[in-house]
């Protein structure tokens, strides 16, 4: 007997699609990039396009895909200052989540979408990368070097706009819905006429 599907249903079902896309484009990355993977980006992006739980989700369970990989295939060391850094990362992950979460609504409150999403990927970079010098104090051997930090920035924006156009993609073929974020009252008020 077929049931229909209903628009709660459908919702969940493209949330968890879209979830899926980025956490096989995190796993790749993750083997691609290594120790480089653009969690900034990947908060950013969750926090525009999913309800606030699914992002905090979807975050923590990239970083632990990626410790996962790491340890698994990428040899990271298995010591304490290992550990301990993987688990300042994940602190990284979700800190830098709870800051796009806490600007994104109101940035998009305010200014449009392309406006919105790049304060948003701003705001979640310097969270983590604020967290993860918080977290390893003692412990930076160069990672914070100016190039290295330009470098960061460059996989982590590039990483959102390759992931906004996987988005983006999905969304079109009815895979992905559109931005979990608000419309400014302007843009409603242009869209209902």
């Amino acid at each position: 007997m077929l049931t229909a599907v209903s628009p709660s249903d459908s919702a969940l079902l493209q949330r968890m699609t879209l979830g899926a896309l980025l956490t096989v484009a995190t796993v790749l990355g993750s083997l691609a990039l290594a120790c480089a993977m653009p969690f900034a980006g990947l908060a950013a992006l969750a926090v525009l396009f999913l309800p606030r739980r699914d992002a905090f989700v979807l975050i923590g369970v990239n970083w632990l895909a990626n410790q996962l990989i790491g340890y698994a295939f990428l040899h990271y060391p298995m010591t304490w200052e290992g550990l301990s850094a993987g688990l300042g990362l994940g602190v990284a992950c979700l800190g830098c989540t709870g800051a796009a979460a806490l600007v994104a609504n109101r940035l998009r409150k305010v200014a449009s979408f392309p406006l919105a999403a790049l304060g948003t990927l701003a705001v979640t970079f310097a969270a983590y990368e604020g967290l993860c010098f918080v977290t390893s104090i003692g412990h930076h051997d160069g990672d914070f070097l100016l190039s290295v930090q330009l470098y960061v920035l460059y996989l982590n924006a590039l990483a959102f706009a390759g992931l906004l156009s996987v988005q983006a993609i999905a969304h079109a073929v009815g895979l992905a819905v559109p931005s979990a974020i608000p419309q400014p009252p302007s843009a409603r008020a242009t869209a209902i006429s």
